[in-house]
C-alpha cells in the first residue's frame, strides 16, 4: 500500500524558509535590504533562513512576502472552495442526516 510521508510543522516552516532565500537571492537582495524593505529585523531573517528560528509571526512573514512581490501567491496556497460555506451549510441542512425505516 501507499504509506504518505507525514511531514512536521518545523519541516513546513523549513521549506518557507528556504523559498524565501530562494526568492531573495532571486531578486538579488541581502538579507539586510529584505531587512529594510519588509520592515522585518535582519537577526529575524538570519535565523529564519538558518532554521534557528521556527516561530516567526504571521505579520513578519507576509512583511517578507510583500517585500518579495510574493503576496499575490497566497491564492496558489489557500485557493477559495468551490462553494462557499454559508452554502455547503444549506445544502447541508436539505440532505438528511439519517434514513427512517417504517
Amino acid at each position: 500500500m501507499f504509506e504518505e510521508k507525514y511531514i512536521t510543522n518545523k519541516d513546513i516552516v523549513d521549506i518557507l524558509a528556504a523559498r524565501i532565500k530562494e526568492y531573495r537571492l532571486a531578486a538579488r537582495m541581502s538579507q539586510r535590504e529584505l531587512a529594510c524593505k519588509s520592515g522585518v529585523g535582519y537577526t529575524t531573517i538570519s535565523h529564519f533562513e538558518q532554521g534557528a528560528n521556527s516561530n516567526m509571526s504571521l505579520g513578519n512573514f507576509i512583511a517578507l512576502l510583500r517585500a518579495l512581490g510574493m503576496e499575490n501567491r497566497m491564492a496558489e496556497l489557500l485557493p477559495e472552495l468551490p462553494v462557499p460555506p454559508l452554502a455547503l451549510r444549506e445544502i447541508n441542512k436539505i440532505i438528511p442526516k439519517r434514513v427512517r425505516r417504517k
